[in-house]
């Protein structure tokens, strides 16, 4: 019985994990498809950052639950080997990506709202840089994990991970990944609803007021969908605290905090869509947008006809 629950775990975890990775390519794809009508802004960008992020965890995960599987179904298989803990490292640098991904959005809208006047800190150059130096730090602030080998092969599990007896490496790699990006986008949030209210009765040109309205809707969904990661997340976090309190492990308990992963990924992926609204706009309303291109088209053929006629 326990073995056909973890063969139906399994399954689901790969199904999820595969949703993911096909519904990330697919949305990049048709961004770069479309660029003539939607140029790659810094907006744009960042989202494009986000789902590189879960294409590395869903795969990490998929090609980990593959090896699992197998261990199931072939129970003399044992695949405690140097790949099993590169790609524990790996699928924790793809999840420290994706939640400070969303960080880094949270900081683009901070510059667009507060630093306003500072072009510089808005460019897609600048933007570029964070994203670099944002991919570097994931790789480097996990890598203690293998250095300590925090990641170790569970027997029950069949794949290598952080296990719950060692609290100090998951305390740390949590607040690495969760806590701190989490805390950071809330931070950042509430110091831009403080900020709209104390200069709320200074004259601001309407332009600026619409570009600082749209910034905050944006945010205001990041802050919703970070709550439901970490709603998503409390059966695993609530499977390490039985774990702490009573010293019981369920035989299951690993199963289900990466099946809660796979499924928050599975849904990241396509709630993602609707951070964007052009990228709303290019997905379900994709006669809009080649008319919306056409006309622009037409708008400059005609002024260039107006200025030969002219001269």
């Amino acid at each position: 019985m326990n073995i056909i629950i973890n063969i139906l775990i399994d399954i689901l975890i790969l199904i999820f994990s595969f949703t993911g990775i096909v519904t990330s390519f697919i949305i990049l794809i048709l961004i770069f498809y479309h660029r003539h009508q939607f140029p790659i802004n810094t907006s744009t960008l960042l989202l494009c950052n986000s789902y590189l992020s879960i294409i590395i965890s869903c795969s990490a995960l998929f090609d980990m639950f593959i090896h699992n599987l197998y261990s199931v179904i072939y129970q003399n298989i044992s695949f405690n080997n140097w790949w099993c803990y590169i790609r524990a490292y790996l699928l924790h640098v793809g999840l420290c990506l994706i939640y400070h991904s969303y960080l880094l959005q949270a900081c683009f809208r901070f510059f667009r709202i507060v630093y306003n006047r500072y072009k510089k800190l808005q460019s897609i150059r600048f933007i570029l840089q964070l994203i670099l130096i944002h991919w570097l730090l994931a790789f480097i602030l996990i890598m203690p994990n293998l250095y300590f080998q925090n990641f170790q092969y569970a027997s029950q599990a069949y794949h290598c991970l952080i296990l719950y007896p060692n609290f100090l490496g998951l305390l740390i790699t949590a607040s690495i990944v969760f806590y701190f990006p989490i805390i950071a986008i809330g931070s950042i949030y509430f110091y831009i609803m403080c900020y709209i209210h104390q200069t709320r009765h200074f004259s601001i040109e309407r332009k600026r007021q619409r570009s600082t309205q749209r910034d905050i809707i944006v945010l205001r969904r990041i802050v919703s969908l970070v709550g439901i990661l970490v709603i998503l997340s409390l059966p695993a976090i609530l499977l390490w605290a039985g774990y702490m309190i009573t010293g019981y492990l369920y035989i299951f308990s690993y199963h289900l905090q990466w099946l809660t992963f796979a499924f928050s990924l599975s849904i990241l992926s396509i709630v993602s869509i609707f951070l964007t609204p052009q990228l709303q706009e290019l997905l379900f309303e994709p006669n809009r947008s080649t008319q919306t291109s056409n006309n622009t088209v037409s708008t400059w053929t005609q002024t260039c006809e107006w200025k030969t006629t002219d001269v």
